[in-house]
């Protein structure tokens, strides 16, 4: 299993905020994406997961790039 890139847009009061993140699933991503953004706002993590869930429209986060394993014996 390879990981691939998500793109998470945000729009919060203080303005539109976007990360990335190489994940498994959407599900982990989010929350890669919420620790980063914590962090760089210098609240907890659960803040800004409590948030996205209240707030379902003003956050978006989307499949950028699929990475897929290639079977070494069909090379």
């Amino acid at each position: 299993m390879v990981k691939s890139l998500w793109k998470g847009l945000f729009n919060f009061n203080t303005g539109l905020e976007r990360a990335y993140s190489y994940a498994y699933s959407e599900s982990q991503a989010k929350v890669v994406m919420a620790r980063r953004i914590a962090k760089k706002q210098g609240v907890l993590p659960t803040e800004i997961l409590s948030w996205i869930k209240e707030h379902p429209a003003l956050c978006k986060i989307q499949l950028e790039c699929e990475f897929t394993e290639e079977d070494e014996n069909n090379i």
